[in-house]
């Protein structure tokens, strides 16, 4: 239709108007794009690498505005640049854009007990059926929506997986209590550390660890060690900040944190040791029961799986010498 009309004003109206109208249209399809582009921009670098669903250069706008055109000349020329043929897609994404943050706005002033979230849900529903009725009437935008959703979901999976071996710390703060044994540690001798997922957290359950640790793997009774233990948090966040504070039970010395990923909390640890002390530090693990596939499924959604292997492979890849590396010791 819209070449149609072009081809009319330049007919009957003549080539001055014509002309007029033709850059108008370009203009409007024009900020139509640069609209989406901006939003795209804005959404992108905030959330998808935060959540380890993009490489870390979509932070950067440069080469994501390059991307982002490439995909637009692809989807023109795909489409024969026919504006009525990309217009349900369009309006599909536009809408359900709106129809999300709207809402995001209603539940946001649900939670507030502000009077005003009715309001925002009526605009809700209007939006949410404005969306149905543009899929009914024109079925092949949802069908093209669906594919860029597809396409950015496995995407996303596979940049989550690839990413995954990663330290993805960003700070590790120690309380004093944790503080005063690593340096206790530091000049007693080897840092040693055994990790444990706390199970009763009473002084039989470290007992029993500690004995099995120093026999499985020869430790000297002479040597102290310190119990690391890493509490799964919000496995959606990528990166995180380590709080580790010193907790003691009955006289064991227990080291304690939350972490989006426990392996990397592990790794991230055993680094910050080896920089600030200067020695190598040594990590002891037990072998995990189970299917390693199943391990892994659960390390890459969830934040915790076979920890010994992926915590190796982890500083492996932070680390390239071998005689800087920390130390992984696997018994049992």
């Amino acid at each position: 239709y819209g070449r149609a009309l072009s081809y009319l004003a330049h007919t009957m109206l003549g080539g001055i108007f014509g002309t007029v109208y033709d850059v108008s249209t370009i203009l409007i399809l024009w900020f139509a794009g640069a609209s989406a582009m901006a939003g795209l921009l804005n959404i992108v670098p905030r959330y998808l690498p935060r959540y380890g669903m993009a490489p870390d250069w979509a932070r950067a706008t440069r080469p994501l505005v390059l991307v982002f055109t490439g995909i637009c000349a692809i989807v023109t020329i795909a489409f024969e640049a026919d504006v009525a043929s990309q217009g349900g897609a369009y309006a599909t994404g536009v809408l359900a854009l709106m129809a999300s943050a709207a809402v995001a706005v209603t539940i946001s002033e649900w939670r507030k007990r502000h009077k005003a979230w009715l309001g925002f849900a009526i605009v809700t529903l209007i939006f949410i059926y404005t969306i149905i009725v543009g899929i009914i009437e024109q079925p092949s935008g949802i069908k093209i929506a669906s594919l860029f959703i597809l396409g950015i979901v496995l995407a996303s999976f596979v940049s989550r997986a690839l990413r995954s071996t990663e330290v993805r710390i960003d700070k590790i703060e120690l309380d004093d209590t944790a503080q005063k044994w690593i340096d206790e540690l530091n000049e007693e001798g080897e840092l040693r550390i055994v990790t444990n997922r706390r199970e009763g957290g009473d002084v039989a359950e470290y007992r029993f660890k500690e004995h099995e640790k120093r026999v499985d793997n020869h430790i000297p009774s002479s040597d102290q060690i310190l119990f690391y233990e890493v509490e799964p948090g919000d496995s959606s966040e990528f990166k995180g900040k380590l709080i580790i504070r010193g907790v003691d039970v009955e006289g064991y010395k227990i080291l304690r944190t939350q972490a989006p990923a426990v392996p990397n909390a592990i790794a991230g640890f055993l680094l910050y040791l080896r920089d600030k002390t200067g020695k190598i530090p040594h990590v002891y693990f037990g072998w995990s029961e189970g299917n390693p596939l199943i391990y892994l499924a659960r390390y890459i959604l969830f934040g915790e799986g076979d920890t010994a292997p992926v915590t190796r492979e982890i500083l492996r890849q932070a680390e390239d010498d071998p005689e800087m590396r920390p130390n992984v010791h696997v018994g049992g």
